[in-house]
């Protein structure tokens, strides 16, 4: 296993199905089926930031992606953002998730000392594992519209302090 940042020439078709195979996977019984059968390769377009994107590979294959960077919301301006993070469902539980995160936060942590996440509510999972890189929730979860639907999401933030 290893972690590196992606490149532009990466096979991010791969990315995005690796992105369709854990939504379908972590999400049932989160998410209506409906929202998820919506879903398909295409719903995802990693290439266009795949500056800030990293990779994990078994081998050639890619099993787990991190993306981060800038806050995206003008009310964050000088934050940082994880966008997202996914790993295959057969390697998840065996630190893909954590050496991920760990190139991530390492370098939003050289431009800025706050960070930022949207996670489902109820994705408890994933916000325990935002917890232990020191991530807490700020707010009531609210609902955000997307092409396929609504999503209940909350926001965690993390400030490092030196």
């Amino acid at each position: 296993m290893f972690i590196r940042r992606a490149k532009q020439n990466d096979n991010f078709h791969e990315v995005a199905n690796l992105y369709l195979t854990v939504w379908r996977s972590a999400y049932a019984g989160m998410l209506p089926a409906k929202f998820l059968d919506q879903l398909t390769v295409d719903t995802w377009h990693p290439e266009r930031g795949w500056q800030q994107t990293w990779l994990a590979f078994q081998g050639e294959k890619v099993v787990g992606v991190c993306a981060a960077g800038p806050a995206r919301k003008a009310e964050r301006s000088n934050w940082g953002e994880i966008y997202s993070i996914y790993v295959h469902p057969r390697v998840q539980h065996q630190g893909v998730g954590q050496q991920l995160m760990t190139a991530a936060l390492t370098a939003l942590n050289a431009t800025t000392e706050r960070v930022y996440l949207e996670v489902l509510e109820a994705n408890h999972s994933a916000q325990a594992f935002y917890r232990e890189f020191g991530f807490r929730q700020k707010d009531p979860a609210r609902l955000r519209t997307e092409s396929q639907g609504q999503l209940s999401v909350i926001e965690m933030e993390r400030v490092r302090h030196n």
